[in-house]
């Protein structure tokens, strides 16, 4: 009989039977509970018994086409799809109503069915990984397979039915106030620029800012200057850097702190005894900031939810800089849908954790090569996903004369801000320091 051999699977993998027949009692109790059941997420394969899952499967169905969930439907439904024989016939039905409360908490059984299931889904993720190595593919190959169905397993878990607005109407408005009574002249975090901070009042918990630029622009510029600017007022930042050094990201951060030239530091030998005493200085200030480097060429977008999230534990990080976008690996059919995903990895990484994210990206060149065209948001290389993913995006243009030299009128762009105005602010790049200045003159 098909729950004897359902039992004889049971012992193999993480289940809870007990469970499962009182989710589905509950609902022939109680048809509501179903909607309970459903919000929380509950699908037919989260049940490991066949029977259980062939149960569900005709609730579903009858729900979906407004029929009531009792007794006398389900086993109509059950066969009519000849599903009955399978389940045990109606005894087992019936048996179903045994032992389930008046009142049954279905949510503390439907935690403990989606409890086993993910345990059932990591063995089997773990399973399948062993297998695929056996096939001889590569480490890194198998780390990615791996990652992508751990990922998958817990974004599944992270489902939260809706709440009503009065429940959390006084936590939103406690955070509020204190918002409105704080002394920070910007609300969020810093972008290292006073006039940036004015129209977009700081980058916000939970937050993408994507920042955009061609090469050579000062993308990462910018990037270390919001680390920096933050770190300073002792806020914890994780750095993710895939093209370039540790060391070369440091001596940076030594040249923006002291208004160092950076040629000077990148060239020693032509040190002052002056110069080497404000690059101490310099790295003696920087090395006290809560600020954290990881240095990888090669990051996969596995690699770096993994990494992050590590981070974010150990470190409480307040910020996180990705830089940049387009150099992080991942499996996908081509490279539209490669950014769609790392994007979309992105912000839920920040919506999840509540840690904002300032992911730095490259941008397309113009179609008829004319290098002052002032960027926009359909700028950013494979701009659809990024474009929907960020809540605020920043382009740095830097216009140049008839001989490549800049102007100095430098802007950046606020091609999206999703709560606020966009626009275009003054700036002037210092390329000695490779720092960006508020520029109040026209």
């Amino acid at each position: 009989m098909s729950t004897v051999m359902d039992h004889n699977i049971e012992r193999h993998l993480p289940a809870n039977p007990d469970a499962e027949r009182s989710v589905l009692g509950a609902i022939l109790l109680d048809p509501k509970a179903y909607d309970e059941a459903s919000a929380l997420g509950l699908t037919a394969s989260d049940f490991l018994l066949d029977s259980h899952r062939r149960i569900y499967s005709r609730m579903i169905e009858l729900a979906e086409s407004s029929r009531p969930i009792d007794t006398i439907t389900l086993i109509e439904e059950l066969a009519r799809h000849k599903d009955l024989q399978a389940i045990g016939d109606v005894p087992y039905v019936s048996s179903l109503l045994e032992g389930v409360p008046d009142r049954p908490s279905i949510k503390h059984y439907v935690k403990i069915v989606r409890e086993k299931a993910d345990l059932r889904k990591l063995i089997l993720a773990c399973n399948a990984t062993v297998a695929t190595s056996s096939e001889g593919s590569s480490s890194r190959e198998c780390i990615a397979e791996l990652s992508e169905r751990l990922l998958q397993i817990q974004t599944g878990s992270d489902d939260a039915p809706a709440e009503r607005v009065l429940k959390f109407s006084d936590a939103v408005y406690s955070e509020w106030e204190l918002l409105a009574d704080g002394s920070d002249s910007v609300i969020g975090l810093t972008t290292g620029v006073d006039s940036l901070d004015l129209v977009t009042t700081g980058i916000r918990p939970g937050e993408t800012w994507a920042i955009g630029g061609r090469t050579g622009d000062g993308k990462t510029s910018l990037a270390l200057q919001i680390a920096a600017a933050n770190s300073r007022r002792d806020v914890p930042v994780g750095y993710f850097s895939i093209e370039m050094s540790k060391g070369e990201l440091l001596q940076r951060l030594w040249s923006h702190e002291g208004r160092i030239p950076f040629g000077v530091i990148r060239n020693p030998r032509c040190a002052s005894a002056d110069i080497r005493s404000q690059v101490l200085r310099a790295m003696t200030t920087v090395g006290r900031w809560p600020l954290f480097v990881a240095e990888d060429g090669s990051l996969s977008l596995q690699k770096l939810v993994a990494k992050a999230r590590l981070l974010i534990r150990q470190e409480k990080l307040g910020l996180l800089v990705v830089d940049y976008v387009q150099l992080i690996s991942a499996i996908a059919p081509n490279e539209r849908e490669r950014i769609t995903k790392i994007s979309g990895q992105i912000r839920a990484l920040a919506k999840d954790t509540g840690v904002p994210i300032v992911a730095v990206s490259q941008l397309n060149r113009p179609k008829d090569r004319n290098l002052n065209e002032r960027p926009n948001k359909f700028s950013l290389r494979e701009s659809g996903s990024l474009e929907n993913d960020a809540n605020t995006i920043l382009l740095i243009y830097r216009p140049t004369d008839d001989f490549g030299r800049p102007t100095g009128d430098d802007e950046i762009v606020i091609a999206k801000q999703r709560n606020g105005p966009v626009g275009n602010e003054k700036v002037f790049f210092d390329s000695k320091t490779m720092t960006f200045f508020e520029r109040t003159t026209a």
